[in-house]
């Protein structure tokens, strides 16, 4: 086989694709927040916690058989209503993973514009994070948007070991089930409020001519579920 530079090819232009993004990984990062607070992940001495504005204790086995049969009853360590937008400024995450359940978060400010060879950037959504060029007083900021789930939401530091000598902690999401955040209607949140099927258009092939009419898919559950988590893990980055 015989390959021969023609010296006059061009690269073609890729066009740009933007995607309706689902509620939960809306742009927040200009949008006015409910509250703000400090989370650490704190250890030394032999001890690991994660805190929110400088208090927290370690949620041990030992901590939490002290308060109640199960995690349930730890007392979480802040209330966020669920339907809102909060920031949260974060050390700690240069040595522990920061990992939260329910809702990913976005990074809406760190010491510099991007980290890993620009893998990481502002604006970015993640569900876990480490940015092992920080040191341990450098702080970034992330913002999360509440939405729909109401009950106590795990935060912890996905080295596991360290999660069980304690580094966990709850946030209590109150309020009321299914509550979206305002400044987010345009997005198609409300497929998700359904437990039956539901005619959405977003994934749609483009119509041929007017002939022959709008196309429709219809979703069920389950593949709403397995679509969402797709283009959310794409979108994210």
């Amino acid at each position: 086989i015989a390959v021969t530079d023609s010296k006059v090819a061009t690269a073609s232009v890729l066009p740009e694709f933007h995607p309706a993004r689902p509620c939960y990984l809306q742009d927040v990062r200009q949008v006015t927040v409910s509250s703000t607070g400090k989370l650490g992940l704190v250890n030394g001495q032999g001890t690991f916690k994660v805190t929110w504005d400088g208090a927290g204790l370690p949620m041990t086995e030992a901590n939490i058989h002290s308060v109640g049969s199960d995690f349930r009853s730890w007392p979480a360590m802040v209330k966020w209503d669920v339907g809102a937008v909060y920031e949260v400024a974060v050390t700690g995450i240069n040595i522990h993973p920061l990992h939260f359940h329910v809702n990913p978060f976005q990074i809406s400010d760190m010491p510099s514009a991007t980290y890993g060879d620009g893998y990481f950037k502002i604006g970015d959504f993640h569900d876990t994070l480490l940015l092992s060029d920080l040191t341990g007083a450098d702080q970034i900021k992330i913002r999360m948007n509440t939405d729909h789930f109401t009950g106590k939401m795990f935060v912890h530091c996905h080295i596991l070991a360290h999660e069980d000598m304690g580094m966990m902690n709850l946030i209590d999401l109150v309020g009321t089930e299914g509550a979206a955040y305002a400044g987010t209607e345009k997005c198609f949140s409300k497929v998700f409020d359904s437990t039956k099927d539901v005619n959405y258009t977003a994934f749609s092939p483009p119509v041929a001519s007017a002939a022959h009419g709008a196309h429709k898919t219809v979703l069920g559950p389950r593949m709403l579920l397995s679509t969402a988590l797709w283009v959310g893990f794409h979108l994210a980055r």
